[in-house]
């Protein structure tokens, strides 16, 4: 199996898929590596050396290149985890003829409008509805996880004693972005103020936004540490006064929950879709999030009824929301098991998307 991805942050999550192969999985030999810009020259020099028998594209868009190179050389290719917007769709269909001639051999959407859309420009005998493989992914934790190969557990330590203090309660602003960044401030602000013991930790979305969090909490007067800097957690004759971490360290957000009393998942207070608000659940903590959340639309509903999602309006509301939840913390296993119950209908798209797989490869 060859894995590919176009970014830094990317190659890092597909090596630790290859790690985890090495171990659980010996018989597969899996390798990492960058896929080349979208040049129907480079992708066809990429095929020959690759020389794959068949190409899955997993939640991505549509790369032309690609796709015209492997109907080139009679390489067939799946769509699965497939997710299209009307915007999207109304793009590619202003070149329809252009897009059928490179259509996917398969394509497995996560939701029947996906489906819809993608076969409004494929054609409709081709494309079927697959669950959501990051349902596979969010298996709640317990305390202790046990990893011997099940596909998608994975043993997530929480960094409680190791990098944050122990007997500190922990709130977490995770896969914050930019343009929510100002009314954070303010919530970050009230928090220590009204629960001076408290530790926050700020894990933006995207690296580059470290120094603007690190002169926002400057020019606020607030406590600050970088996370890159801390190599132990503090001794016990440092001050019990709280701090805010900004965690300029990638690949530790589960770690995070995993210590968190409260967490908010970013990228849902401006307009910008959401970010992935299962994660928090699969430890055991009800995660707060903003009104915007469309790009989780296939998580579907139910999860507010549950209890496993708090909505805020606005920064004062999540700010309320986040110390109520210090006030009062549901137990995680509660929280785990009700998450547990929720999930157990809507799993099962992995198997989906490798059998697609397989059988496009003619390995079925």
């Amino acid at each position: 199996m060859l894995l590919t991805s176009c970014t830094r942050q990317g190659v890092e999550v597909l090596e630790k898929a290859r790690d985890w192969a090495a171990e659980y999985r010996p018989g597969l030999r899996v390798q990492v590596r960058y896929v080349p810009f979208d040049e129907p020259n480079l992708m066809r020099r990429a095929l020959d050396q690759a020389r794959p028998c068949a190409v899955a594209l997993l939640e991505t868009e549509l790369w032309p290149g690609l796709l015209s190179a492997c109907a080139a050389r009679g390489i067939p290719v799946a769509v699965v985890n497939g997710r299209m917007t009307p915007r999207t769709l109304a793009g590619y269909l202003l070149t329809p003829d252009f897009w059928r001639g490179l259509a996917p051999a398969r394509i497995a959407a996560i939701s029947p409008d996906d489906a819809q859309r993608f076969g409004l420009l494929f054609g409709h005998d081709r494309t079927s509805v697959m669950p959501n493989i990051k349902f596979d992914r969010a298996l709640p934790q317990p305390e202790r996880s046990d990893a011997s190969g099940v596909p998608g557990a994975r043993d997530v330590p929480g960094l409680a004693g190791t990098i944050l203090r122990k007997s500190a309660p922990l709130v977490v602003l995770g896969s914050v972005r930019e343009e929510e960044e100002a009314a954070l401030l303010p919530v970050i602000q009230r928090i220590l103020q009204e629960r001076p013991d408290v530790d926050i930790a700020v894990a933006p979305r995207h690296m580059h936004r470290i120094p603007a969090w690190v002169n926002a909490l400057e020019q606020a007067g607030l406590p600050w540490e970088l996370r890159s800097r801390r190599t132990a957690a503090p001794s016990s004759d440092v001050s019990a006064r709280g701090t805010v971490l900004i965690w300029d360290v990638f690949g530790e957000l589960a770690a995070l929950y995993a210590s968190a009393a409260a967490v908010f998942v970013g990228g849902s207070l401006a307009r910008l879709g959401g970010q992935n608000f299962l994660e928090p659940l699969a430890h055991g903590v009800v995660p707060c999030v903003g009104p915007s959340r469309e790009n989780f639309a296939w998580v579907g509903d139910g999860l507010d009824e549950a209890g496993l999602l708090t909505e805020v309006a606005d920064g004062d509301a999540l700010a309320e929301a986040l110390l109520q939840q210090l006030r009062s913390p549901l137990r995680r296993e509660v929280v785990r098991h009700r998450f547990e119950e929720w999930m157990a209908p809507r799993r099962g798209g992995g198997r989906i998307a490798a059998d697609v797989v397989l059988s496009v490869a003619g390995l079925r």
